[in-house]
């Protein structure tokens, strides 16, 4: 008897242990052009995780309430304005407890969907610019897992206010609430750029609460997917460790096990 236990006690962590990222289903939208900026973080997504590619039609409740992350990614183009009924139904995914990343020029529609009021500067895309940029390291970076998988700048694991390399040069088409003008915002890393520390003007990466679900905006110059970054790899970590991150706070997610035994992750989803 106890030799039976031993064995299917054994089966269900190997089980639990090797589902990974493949088990979270990410929606992936984009409206605007699939460029050089675009296509390559579309293909990463899919390579990462369950990844559906989505279009304009596809942004209502019932479709994206189908997903545990929506990552809506704008490189290459604006996309245009969003219906009422379109912004409502991003609105309502987030409030109902979905969770949503925002990367290159979708961030300025946080503006429209009621999580700021300022209006955003909007720039890009420059293929290169020659200027490195990346992360200053808070503790709630390193409290969520952020920066998991990457190297600082002196190519060790990053610690508190360490600096940590995403992007080697150029940006897509992007932006950013520059000068503190995002009021709503939970900031979980610092922007730097070259020798310059952005701290407290330009938020690296952090999250809106929106009713029971939260909009994560990564931008400015860092969600550099183009082939030519020659920090891909530190970007595409950080963007898998944001993703597995929301996972587990959505709502439309089916438990994860990645890297933690079932009845862990049982208890946390209890806690939400």
């Amino acid at each position: 008897m106890f030799r039976k236990f031993v064995f299917y006690l054994t089966l269900i962590l190997l089980c639990g242990l090797t589902i990974g990222n493949a088990s979270i289903e990410v929606g992936y939208l984009f409206l605007g052009d699939n460029g050089p900026f675009t296509k390559p973080a579309l293909e990463f997504a899919k390579d990462t995780f369950n990844t559906t590619q989505l279009a304009k039609k596809d942004i209502n409740s019932a479709k994206l309430k189908q997903y545990a992350v929506v990552w809506w990614n704008e490189g290459d183009s604006d996309p245009g304005p969003l219906s009422g009924a379109e912004i409502d139904a991003l609105v309502d995914y987030a409030e109902s407890g979905g969770a949503i990343l925002l990367t290159g020029k979708a961030f300025s529609y946080a503006t429209p969907m009621g999580l700021e009021n300022a209006q955003p500067r909007a720039f890009g895309p420059v293929l290169d610019d020659g200027s490195n940029v990346g992360i200053i390291v808070l503790n709630e970076t390193l409290d969520l897992g952020l920066v998991e998988g990457l190297e600082n700048v002196d190519g060790n694991p990053p610690k508190l206010n360490d600096w940590v390399q995403l992007n080697s040069t150029g940006f897509p088409n992007s932006g950013d609430y520059f000068d503190s003008l995002a009021k709503n915002f939970t900031t979980l890393a610092h922007a730097w750029e070259g020798g310059t520390n952005y701290a407290d003007r330009i938020a690296a990466f952090g999250y809106w609460e929106a009713g029971d679900g939260k909009v994560f905006n990564m931008n400015w110059r860092l969600p550099n997917y183009h082939t030519n970054n020659k920090s891909i790899d530190q970007l595409e970590q950080v963007t898998e460790n944001i993703i597995n991150w929301l996972a587990s706070e959505s709502e439309f997610a089916d438990v994860s096990s990645q890297g933690k035994l079932p009845i862990v992750w049982g208890e946390l989803k209890n806690q939400r």
